[in-house]
């Protein structure tokens, strides 16, 4: 029963900032797009699952192109990259600016040229890899560029009261689990070492229900517009 609790995980994780949300009528405007982002993630990941279990189940009936989730945490991927570098240009940290506003740009004509001249984004045996561990890279620098911008300014708040703050330190942990993950999780299933693959995609779910909970966490504080 644990497990399939914890299966499901993807699914019902973004369930615990979304409960916060409840009568929070006003949220400082750089934390719209991490709601944004909780909603897509709860879309997103739902669908997935669905069409996991489908597939476990065995179902008739199931159209081709919905015979493999890897299109999902594609389009995750990107979603995730585009929201949370929105969520670090609105904390308007006057460090490495330009950089964070060109990183999305860059971002967006490195999936194209992927996807067009490299890989399938409708892949129906492989998520891309090349796609997981880039998104993974640029967020681990904004978390990087976010905390060395908090050692260099000495007259904001308490680190704990810093705009963002435990958005971002949920991040880093998901961004720094997952990049090796994600960057030799199709290497492992290449070497027909799906069993171990698949209990390794289990630190995944750990730390997203952590980027959840830091997450959940932000949005409870009393906000600072």
């Amino acid at each position: 029963m644990l497990k399939e609790i914890f299966d499901w995980s993807e699914a019902w994780a973004p369930l615990i900032p979304l409960a916060i949300l409840i009568g929070r009528k006003n949220i400082p405007a750089y934390l719209k797009p991490i709601r944004l982002y909780i909603w897509l993630a709860l879309l997103f990941n739902t669908g997935a699952l669905l069409i996991w279990y489908r597939n476990v189940l065995k179902l008739p009936g199931i159209p081709i192109y919905l015979q493999s989730n890897n299109f999902l945490y594609n389009a995750h991927s990107i979603a995730r990259l585009l929201l949370f570098s929105w969520f670090f240009i609105l904390l308007n940290q006057r460090f490495m600016h330009r950089v964070k506003l060109v990183l999305p740009f860059l971002f967006v004509v490195l999936v194209i040229i992927n996807f067009v001249f490299f890989e399938d984004f409708f892949d129906f045996n492989l998520l891309s890899s090349r796609l997981l561990a880039t998104e993974a890279a640029m967020l681990l620098f904004y978390c990087l560029q976010y905390y060395i911008y908090l050692l260099i300014d000495d007259k904001g708040p308490t680190l704990k009261n810093q705009p963002g703050f435990w958005v971002v330190t949920g991040l880093s942990i998901y961004v720094a689990a997952n990049f090796f993950i994600f960057l030799f999780y199709n290497y492992l299933l290449k070497q027909n070492l799906l069993v171990f693959a698949v209990n390794i995609w289990d630190v995944h779910n750990v730390v997203f229900i952590i980027l959840c909970i830091c997450i959940a966490i932000n949005f409870s504080k009393k906000y600072e517009h």
